[in-house]
């Protein structure tokens, strides 16, 4: 079926094409196609708006606007029904009205009377004005992300309409209908006018990702119908006028098309120490790569500002589909390939090119984005989160190039905190997903919101006071495992003093085996008790040093001066105050300090003993011996110095000075490291929370500050030294990969220009 166009704008069409509009056939068939692709739209948004409501009213700042929002979830269940009964009616309504070829479908007045009224604030009530505003900011960026295929319903719904040329407000399927449809339906509701304007935001998060596949299906239908099957997409150059001049980077691509790229001027007020001097050397460098080199399209024209635009937000748009359906985006390199692809699509056979500067800039937020997927120090699921922001951060950088330069914008600050943030995460430590579902949230705002209304400082704010509280729980716990391993350090050092006590001032003696027994177990633990009471204090813990001594004098026999009652005495009650301190009741210490000072007596032979046997008497290194016995219980203070691993906890790890070793020096708490897990295969990430002011031992927790491991300072320089730990980098990653690019750019250039040296020598 072949249409034409007269010179006098009237279309002539076949036969048979006429007989079907004649009849009405292809109306009602584009009417159910649009309600069934308009369904999913609905079901997401009422599925979605309770949630949205409840977590704003969470959020409220005062118990008015907490209720607006109450009462607004309240209307909307009781009413829903009733709304989307409404919604589907208006929409109808505009069908009906266009086949009587009226196209004012919900009785407003002209555009430009529409336009005067918002331009006269006075004339207009504040809230219709607020509602005009957003439905025209809704429609507009609607219009924008579907400007193709509502190019090709302007033409074919003429064709409809009988041939007259209409604009997309005119077309029955348009966002303007849609949007206007579903703003009718608030007179259904008793919700205050704030909460009006948040539901027609929330409308556009769920009608622009679902669009697109109905306005395929609906001009697909319209070709196998005969209306205009070969029609082909193409701008106007009037139509974006206006939009050409609204940012640097759309005015750039008027500049003359041989210019060069150029980036000075980037750096102009900026404080010194918030300029990134490494886009300096990649702009010099990306300079020189296109000095000398010919190039037969230097004379082509270059591609629309408006055009890439709306090509990066399609792309946009498509990332935020990708990202509510959870799946895999392109990769950055990708990225540069499907825009020059659209971009070619548009040209509709005409040779064009981007200007060099904008490509230069598309080629370094692709190597910047690049860099990040590489990154090892960023777990794979947040690198996958991430990488969905290079489109907008693309679009970003063509608007202005501060994003390269400036190390104080809020763009690059977001990224650099929400990476660093990052660091440490996993899916073990994040079991409820608050954190990865926070970095999600603003990769979704980001993607789903206009650059001119993208407020990137809120978003770095938002995000701080999240992690400051994110943060203050984890800290509660890291400080409780840090005092933890403080308190096991200080029984730890305790019992290796007590243990140094004891073994020293035992192993040249022979003693009974009750004073040994004594010695080994009740005062092993005053001993060890006094250490921890007076760590800082020697002089106290010398008393109980000193009475190891006594009892040892007074214990030995074949001495050349027995010991006096007077002094037995004095050691039975330096034992009996002792014995208070860990806790024994009067009369086992009664019972105990009586028979000690009988045996004592019975051994300085003052007194005889009533028993006539023989004391039994135990060397030291049988004392200290374990007994591979396990029914024979033995003082814990002997298991303790037969353990080496505990008491000397280097023994198997050889002290090298070396760089490995200076790198584990110089970790400070708060560094993340990456271990190798017992099984080999997974690795395990950990922060450095504290260094033990007692053993200098390091305590490593994870991202909810439970403890992972503790290792000494030659145990980690030989993890690192085995490629069995890795220090992850902790800088901002914005710097990392300026910095990296840098190096890579420059060194592509020195080897070109290397090689174009020696092409020259050799001829």
């Amino acid at each position: 079926m072949k249409t034409e166009k007269s010179e006098n704008n009237v279309v002539n069409i076949s036969p048979e094409l006429k007989e079907k509009i004649s009849q009405g056939r292809i109306l009602p068939q584009i009417h159910k196609l649009f309600i069934k692709g308009l369904k999913p739209a609905i079901r997401d948004y009422y599925d979605n708006l309770d949630d949205a409501l409840f977590d704003l009213a969470e959020k409220a700042e005062s118990n008015e606007i907490q209720s607006d929002y109450f009462t607004a979830m309240r209307e909307v269940r009781k009413r829903k029904e009733l709304m989307v009964r409404k919604f589907s009616e208006n929409i109808q309504y505009a069908f009906k009205k266009f086949k009587k070829l009226d196209f004012n479908y919900f009785g407003e007045v002209s555009k430009s009377v529409e336009n005067d009224s918002l331009n006269n604030l006075s004339l207009v009530d504040e809230h219709e004005l607020d509602q005009k505003l957003a439905i025209t900011n809704m429609v507009d960026k609607t219009n924008t992300y579907l400007h193709q295929q509502l190019f090709a319903f302007q033409k074919r719904f003429s064709l409809l309409a009988g041939g007259s040329d209409l604009e997309n407000e005119q077309i029955p399927v348009s966002p303007y209908v849609i949007v206007h449809s579903f703003a009718k339906t608030f007179t259904n509701l008793n919700i205050s006018n704030n909460v009006e304007l948040i539901m027609l935001k929330l409308f556009e998060r769920n009608l622009i990702p679902n669009l697109g596949e109905t306005y395929e299906d609906i001009n697909k239908h319209l070709i196998d119908e005969g209306i205009y099957p070969n029609l082909k997409f193409k701008i106007s150059g009037k139509r974006y006028s206006q939009s050409a001049a609204a940012t640097p980077a759309q005015a750039s691509a008027q500049e003359p098309l041989n210019a060069e790229p150029e980036f000075e001027g980037v750096n102009q007020g900026l404080p010194e120490n918030y300029v990134d001097e490494n886009f300096q050397v990649i702009a010099t460098a990306l300079r020189n790569r296109h000095a000398g080199i010919p190039n037969p399209q230097s004379q082509w024209p270059v591609y629309e500002a408006a055009v890439i635009n709306n090509a990066l937000s399609a792309l946009q748009h498509e990332e935020l589909r990708n990202l509510n359906a959870r799946q895999v985006s392109m990769s950055p390199i990708e990225i540069k390939d499907e825009l020059l692809s659209r971009l070619r699509s548009t040209a509709e056979g005409e040779n064009k090119q981007v200007k060099k500067q904008d490509e230069d800039t598309i080629d370094v937020v692709g190597m910047l984005f690049q860099f990040l997927v590489d990154d090892r120090n960023l777990p794979h699921r947040i690198q996958a989160l991430l990488a969905k922001l290079q489109i907008p951060y693309l679009h970003i950088a063509l608007d202005n190039r501060k994003l390269f330069t400036d190390k104080n914008n809020k763009a690059r600050k977001l990224l650099d905190n929400l990476a660093q943030a990052s660091v440490g995460w996993t899916e073990e430590g994040d079991i409820k997903g608050k954190f990865i579902n926070k970095v999600e949230q603003i990769v979704q705002q980001v993607l789903e919101t206009d650059l001119q209304e993208l407020d990137f400082g809120e978003l770095v704010d938002d995000f701080d006071v999240f992690y400051k509280k994110h943060e203050k729980r984890v800290n509660v716990i890291e400080k409780r495992t840090s005092e933890k391993a403080l308190g096991q350090e200080r029984i730890l050092w305790a019992k290796e003093k007590t243990a140094e006590i004891l073994e020293s001032k035992m192993k040249n003696y022979s003693l009974p085996k009750t004073v040994t027994d004594l010695l080994l177990t009740p005062w092993a633990n005053v001993l060890t008790l006094a250490h921890l009471r007076h760590q800082n204090e020697p002089e106290k813990i010398e008393g109980f040093s000193k009475f190891v001594d006594k009892l040892i004098f007074v214990s030995i026999n074949n001495k050349k001066t027995q010991a006096t009652k007077a002094q037995i005495s004095h050691v039975i009650d330096h034992l009996s105050k002792g014995l208070r301190l860990v806790a024994f009741d009067e009369h086992s210490i009664q019972n105990k300090s009586q028979e000690l000072f009988q045996q004592l007596l019975s051994i300085n032979g003052i007194e005889e003993e009533s028993s006539a046997e023989d004391h039994e008497y135990l060397p030291s290194i049988e004392a200290f011996k374990v007994d591979e016995n396990p029914e024979q219980e033995q003082p814990e203070i002997v298991h303790f110095i037969a353990d080496k691993k505990i008491n000397n906890p280097n023994a198997q790890v050889e002290h090298i000075e070396d760089v490995y070793l200076e790198k584990a020096q110089k970790l400070q708490p708060g560094d993340w490291i990456e271990f190798l897990s017992d099984n080999d295969e997974n690795m395990v990430r950990a922060k450095l929370s504290w260094i033990s002011p007692i053993s200098q031992k390091l305590l490593f927790v994870n991202a909810r500050g439970v403890k992972v491991t503790d290792k000494s300072i030659d145990e980690l320089a030989h993890d690192l030294r085995q490629k069995n730990a890795i220090v992850l980098q902790q800088m901002p990653i914005f710097d990392r990969a300026m910095s990296a690019i840098a190096k890579q750019v420059s060194e592509e250039t020195d080897i070109e220009t290397k090689s174009d040296t020696d092409s020259e020598s050799d001829n």
